[in-house]
C-alpha cells in the first residue's frame, strides 16, 4: 500500500496569488472575507503573520501591521486552484480523493514498478505541484491519515517508511489532527501537545474519558487508521477567472490579462492531450448607467455583461493564436465599459492529428487560416446588406435563382460537383453590383442599349428567359427576364448578359462571357 498527499499550505492566500506565485514566499499576503463593511482576514502566509497578522482581524487591524497586501477571497479562484492540483495528481494515477482546499490524496498502490521509488514518486508529484505555481508539501505513507498528518507537519518532502508511522509522526502538534474543541482543551490541561505523547496513553482509561473520538485520534497519533479514497472525478470544466482590483479600460492591458488566463487553460488542457476549439469570453463590466445616458435616447441603458464566443475550424492547443483572434474580435467589437472581471471557458475536444502526404504541399495552418480571416473580417465587416457573411468559402446554393449563393465559415468546404458535370463551360464574369442600363426595344427584342455613359446597337440578342420565385415571400419574390446580348462595345466585339427586373422594370448589364 502506498499513498501520497499533496497540501498545499495557506490555500487561499496561493489561490489568490495563482497571477504571481513568487509573491507568496516574498510578500506579506492576508485574503479577507465577508461583507464590504467587516471584511476579515481569513487566510494569511508566513511573512503577513510575522507582521502581526493574525484571523479574524478586521481590514483595519491588518492594515495597522505595516505593509500588508489585502486581497479579496474569491472562491471561483479556490475551485480553479484546486482543479489544477488534481490535474498535477492526475498524471500519476485516476484514484485520487479531493479531501479539502488545497489537499488532494492519490492512491499510488502498485505504481513503483512504473514510476519508481517512493521518493522518487514524491520528488515528482512535489515538481510537478511547483511547476504549476504552487508551493506544496508532500509526504508518501502506506495510509491516507498519515501522509495527510506528515504533509500538513513537514516541509517539502517526507516519506514515511512502513510500520515507522507513530515515530515519525510524534514530533508534530495536537493541532495537526485538528481535534474538536473541547477534546483539545483536554488535552491541554493533561499537559498532552504533541502526538508521540497523545500515542502513549493507556487505551481504555483514553476511551473511558474522551470515548470513541478520543480513541480514534490515538489512532490517528500512531498511523494505524485505514480507510478507502473517496474518488473525486473532476469535471472536464477549464474556465479561469479573474477579479481586478481596478478596472481596465485599454484592449492592450486587457490582452495581457488574457493571456495569462490562456496560458492555464491551454496547460491544463495539455496535461490531458486535450485541445479545443470552443472559446466563451465573459468581461464584467464597470456600469455607471448615468454616465451612459445619451441625448437622442434618455432610456438607454448599457448591460454590465460583454460575452464574444470562438468557434473555430480545427482544434488547437496554441494560446497565442487563441490571444490573437481574441484581439481582433474585441478590436471589432470592444467593450462599451471598463473591465471588472474576466472569465475565459475553453470546451475540451480531442487534438487533431494530421499526416501530410510525401509529394503533398504544405498548406497553411488552419489557426493562421482563421487569424488571417480575421483580420480580413476587421476591415471588410461581417456581413453584407443581404446577411451573408463577407468572408469564408462560396458556395452555390441548390436554387434558380441567379447568383444565389451562401458564404461559409471557415472549416466548411462545398461538396465537389461529380465528374460527369465537370465539363467545359462558357464562363460569366459577374459584375458586382449590376450595371445600372437602357434598353430601347424594338418588335420585342433589345435594339439599342446605354451603360457606362456609352450607346451602342446590339448585333445579336438571345432570349428572353424569365425566371420567377418566391412569390410566397413579398419581400423576397424576384421575377426577371435575362437576355444574351452581342454587342460592339469599346472597339471590339463582346458577349453580355442583361435582364429585367420586372418587378421594378429597370435594366441591368449582370456579366460578360469570356
Amino acid at each position: 500500500m502506498l499513498f501520497g498527499c499533496i497540501y498545499a499550505p495557506d490555500f487561499p492566500v496561493q489561490a489568490a496569488l495563482q497571477d504571481s506565485p513568487a509573491s507568496f514566499l516574498a510578500s506579506a499576503v492576508a485574503v479577507l472575507d465577508g461583507p464590504e463593511s467587516l471584511l476579515k482576514v481569513v487566510a494569511c502566509n508566513d511573512p503577513a503573520r510575522a507582521a502581526g497578522v493574525a484571523f479574524g482581524m478586521t481590514k483595519l487591524q491588518a492594515e495597522s501591521c505595516g505593509e500588508i497586501r489585502l486581497q479579496k477571497r474569491v472562491i471561483e479562484h479556490e475551485e480553479s486552484a484546486q482543479r489544477a492540483l488534481l490535474d498535477c495528481v492526475y498524471k500519476f494515477s485516476p484514484r485520487m480523493e479531493s479531501t479539502a482546499g488545497g489537499v488532494v490524496m492519490v492512491d499510488l498502490t502498485g505504481s513503483s514498478r512504473l514510476l519508481g521509488s517512493a521518493k522518487e514518486i514524491g520528488q515528482a508529484l512535489l515538481h510537478e505541484a511547483e511547476a504549476a505555481g504552487f508551493t506544496v508539501n508532500v509526504a508518501m505513507a502506506a495510509n491516507p491519515d498519515a501522509a495527510l498528518h506528515a504533509a500538513r507537519g513537514f516541509k517539502a518532502l517526507t516519506v514515511i517508511a512502513p510500520g515507522k508511522e507513530a515515530a515519525t509522526l510524534g514530533s508534530l502538534p495536537i493541532a495537526v489532527l485538528e481535534p474538536p474543541e473541547e477534546i483539545s482543551e483536554v488535552l491541554f490541561h493533561w499537559g498532552i501537545s504533541d502526538l508521540q505523547s497523545l500515542a502513549s496513553l493507556p487505551m481504555v482509561p483514553l476511551t473511558e474519558r474522551l470515548g470513541q473520538p478520543g480513541l480514534h485520534l490515538q489512532r490517528l497519533a500512531r498511523g494505524e487508521t485505514q480507510r478507502e479514497l473517496v474518488p473525486a472525478d473532476p469535471p472536464l470544466i477549464f474556465r479561469e477567472n479573474m477579479e481586478l482590483e481596478e478596472p481596465v479600460e485599454l484592449l492592450e492591458p486587457l490582452a495581457f490579462l488574457l493571456n495569462r488566463l490562456l496560458e492555464q487553460a491551454m496547460y491544463r488542457l495539455r496535461e490531458r492531450s486535450l485541445a479545443t476549439d470552443h472559446v466563451e469570453l465573459e468581461l464584467t463590466l464597470e456600469v455607471h448607467p448615468e454616465q451612459h445616458l445619451q441625448a437622442d435616447s434618455p432610456a438607454a441603458t448599457v448591460t454590465s455583461q460583454h460575452q464574444r464566443t470562438l468557434k473555430l475550424p480545427v482544434p488547437t492547443q496554441d494560446a497565442r493564436n487563441l490571444l490573437k483572434l481574441l484581439q481582433l474580435e474585441l478590436n471589432a467589437h470592444p467593450p462599451v465599459a471598463p473591465v471588472r472581471k474576466i472569465a475565459i471557458e475553453v470546451f475540451p475536444v480531442r487534438s487533431r492529428s494530421i499526416q501530410a502526404g510525401l509529394f503533398q504541399p504544405l498548406a497553411p495552418e488552419p489557426v493562421k487560416l482563421e487569424i488571417t480571416m480575421a483580420r480580413l473580417r476587421s476591415v471588410v465587416g461581417g456581413e453584407d446588406a443581404q446577411g451573408r457573411e463577407r468572408v469564408g468559402f462560396a458556395q452555390t446554393l441548390d436554387s434558380h435563382r441567379p447568383d444565389s449563393f451562401a458564404v461559409l465559415p471557415s472549416g466548411f468546404t462545398a461538396d465537389a460537383q461529380p465528374a460527369s458535370r465537370r465539363t467545359c463551360q462558357l464562363a460569366l464574369r459577374m459584375f458586382r453590383p449590376p450595371l445600372a442600363a437602357r434598353v430601347t426595344m424594338r418588335e420585342g427584342s433589345p435594339a439599342t442599349i446605354s451603360f457606362e455613359r456609352t450607346r451602342t446597337r446590339v448585333t445579336r440578342a438571345g432570349g428572353p428567359w424569365r425566371t420567377t420565385g418566391a412569390w410566397w415571400d413579398q419581400r423576397g419574390e424576384w421575377q426577371r427576364d435575362e437576355w444574351d446580348l452581342e454587342l460592339n462595345y469599346a472597339g471590339s466585339v463582346g458577349l453580355y448578359r442583361v435582364f429585367q427586373d420586372l418587378l421594378s422594370g429597370q435594366w441591368f448589364v449582370e456579366g460578360m462571357y469570356d
